[in-house]
């Protein structure tokens, strides 16, 4: 009988642990999650106290951003190249996993390892992309650059990249803008139309440009802006910076780059 109640009791305090390990585990990584990404609502309204909303960004009216602003948005691009070495390294560890299945003899130790520190990886993601929006936040704040301002040059910068298809596993997506985030961009290129038509001056072929392109633009809403290349003056106005701007860019966190995370109910959400 002692014996029996014996096993009772132990078997009771192993599922009693087994329970508790259930519910604190997910508790735990929901924090770790939340966290970050709260920090970066935080962050994200205190931007849009100073600068405006993403969309409400007015470009130059010639549409070049001045060699000082590329300037800021290079100190942005450098602060964020850590979090790039993040994310890109859960890629990496989910491309080692899927090379197993191009190899004939493999042993099953190091899949399981290989599957465990891929998993481990794609754990920490959730608190990574917290911590990504929150550092862009900060940093923008830190140059005196709102969302928009950042967003434009961005597609300006890297929108030949972004209709280049990346290579090898993308676990953010392959895509740098959705729905909200073209609106966003049309949105700016609107505000520089009319901005233009205020100032009462022929500008020829600057306005006839950019009329065409909102006209684009509002025609097709899964175009971004310039997808085809910039005009002359921007390129140009870009190429003195092209090495250090091309060499900033990271794929891994693209599909980031331009979303906001906004509360929705009891939930975070990424748009």
């Amino acid at each position: 009988m002692s014996e029996s109640w014996s096993c009772f009791k132990y078997g009771m305090v192993g599922c009693l642990s087994l329970v508790v390990l259930a519910i604190a585990v997910p508790l735990i990584l929901a924090v770790l999650v939340i966290r970050p990404l709260n920090r970066a609502i935080d962050t994200r309204s205190e931007l849009e106290a100073r600068h405006g909303p993403q969309d409400s960004y007015v470009p130059p009216l010639s549409g070049v951003p001045s060699a000082d602003r590329i300037e800021a948005f290079l100190e942005v691009r450098q602060a964020l190249a850590t979090n790039c070495s993040d994310f890109q390294r859960a890629e990496d560890e989910v491309a080692r996993l899927e090379a197993f299945d191009e190899q004939e003899n493999v042993k099953k130790l190091e899949v399981i390892r290989q599957a465990l520190s891929t998993t481990q990886a794609m754990v920490g993601m959730g608190p990574l992309i917290g911590d990504f929006y929150d550092t862009r936040n900060r940093e923008l704040a830190a140059v005196d650059m709102g969302l928009g301002e950042y967003s434009y040059i961005y597609i300006l910068v890297y929108g030949t990249m972004l209709a280049a298809p990346e290579e090898g596993p993308q676990l953010l997506g392959s895509d740098a803008t959705n729905a909200r985030v073209r609106a966003a961009l049309r949105r700016m290129l609107a505000n520089q139309l009319a901005a233009l038509e205020t100032v009462g001056e022929d500008l020829g072929e600057t306005f006839d440009r950019l009329a065409a392109e909102v006209a684009r633009l509002e025609a097709d809403g899964d175009a971004v802006p310039w997808q085809h290349g910039v005009p002359p003056r921007m390129d140009e106005a870009l190429l003195p910076f092209r090495e250090r701007l091309d060499a900033a860019y990271c794929g891994a966190t693209m599909p980031l780059e331009l979303l906001i995370n906004e509360k929705r109910g009891l939930s975070i959400e990424s748009r």
